[in-house]
């Protein structure tokens, strides 16, 4: 009781918070494409682990009003079948963006379709202070953010309200950035690892999609599910125009 009441008296004292984003309202009531961050790189270091840090430097972007609160009923993947062809039904899908080649590249959060809505986020973060994302690739097909050995990509997401999951496939839908070799990308979450095989990714446009089975690396009923995605190891640049994750749940 002496604690709440400590709590409620430093409450009142500091007032009503003032707010507002970063970022310009595009009609969704949520930002998108405000750039934050102080330069750092999510809390991890050269070896791109996972250490529960969420700052970093230029992951650019907000919602655009795709993601509410909880209006699905619990268990239900809501968001529709994917556009990878995947199994299952989309559990989340971004769109990288930008204003032309060599621009910032930023997310449009397209789907969200698990039960609980809130506090995902997604972002592309750089291993060196003062990292951007670059937009490029806008001559020969719709243009993306460059993946590379610079940076990677985290999804931060939360799975409460399933209660199991059968299938579960990460697709990238873009192209090697390379113009002699094929490329592949990886990821890494709380619950493990997984690879693409090498030269999964064509260097060719237009883009295609790129489906990779990652069941085992993603569970129920987690409030903090955080997915890494890394370009390699073949062809260490990536062009990602979408990414998207679909699942097969109850």
């Amino acid at each position: 009781m002496l604690r709440l009441a400590i709590v409620a008296f430093v409450l009142s004292a500091c007032g009503p918070a003032s707010g507002g984003n970063g970022g310009d309202d595009d009609g969704g009531g949520s930002s998108d494409g405000g750039a934050g961050g102080d330069g750092g790189n999510s809390g991890n270091d050269a070896g791109a682990d996972l250490d529960g840090g969420r700052g970093g430097d230029g992951d650019g972007g907000g919602h655009d009003g795709s993601n509410g609160g909880m209006d699905a009923p619990s268990g239900v993947i809501s968001g529709g079948p994917c556009l990878s062809g995947a199994t299952g039904a989309t559990a989340y899908r971004i769109r990288w963006a930008g204003n032309g080649s060599g621009s910032t590249a930023y997310p449009v959060y397209e789907v969200n379709g698990f039960p609980v809505k809130t506090g995902d986020h997604a972002g592309a973060y750089g291993y060196q202070i003062g990292y951007t994302p670059v937009f490029e690739d806008v001559f020969l097909a719709q243009g993306g953010l460059r993946l590379d050995g610079s940076n990677f990509v985290d999804l931060e997401l939360t799975t409460i309200g399933i209660a199991s999951i059968s299938t579960a496939t990460l697709a990238l839908y873009g192209r090697s950035f390379n113009t002699t070799a094929s490329g592949s990308f990886n990821w890494q979450s709380w619950d493990g690892t997984g690879s693409t095989p090498t030269n999964f990714v064509s260097n060719s446009a237009p883009y295609e999609w790129y489906p990779a089975d990652m069941t085992t690396e993603i569970s129920p009923g987690d409030d903090g599910v955080r997915i890494r995605i890394k370009a390699g190891p073949s062809s260490g640049s990536l062009i990602v125009h979408r990414i998207e994750l679909c699942l097969q749940a109850s």
